[in-house]
């Protein structure tokens, strides 16, 4: 099962200008846990990570500076039913 939450400062899942309004997908049967990472002001991408393994899950090389992907990272909680997730449209 996936659960949508949002993490705290500190955590280190935790972004200072997260795109996502730090919310982080954790399945909890796999240890595998999806979050949002800036690798620079216009590139962001969604990354699954188990251990010290990681996958890119969806890339957005040219994302405008400020622009919000909530609804992106809502989108793709969805598509995993998470609990939590944003209801259907």
């Amino acid at each position: 099962m996936w659960l949508l939450v949002q993490v705290v400062r500190g955590s280190k899942h935790f972004e200072a200008e997260s795109r996502i309004d730090n919310h982080v997908l954790i399945c909890d049967t796999s240890e595998m846990v999806i979050s949002g990472r800036a690798f620079s002001e216009q590139h962001y991408r969604f990354e699954a990570r188990k251990g010290n393994e990681s996958f890119t899950v969806v890339d957005f090389p040219t994302v405008a500076p400020g622009v919000s992907l909530i609804d992106k990272f809502g989108e793709l909680a969805q598509r995993l039913d998470a609990v939590g997730a944003p209801a259907r449209r």
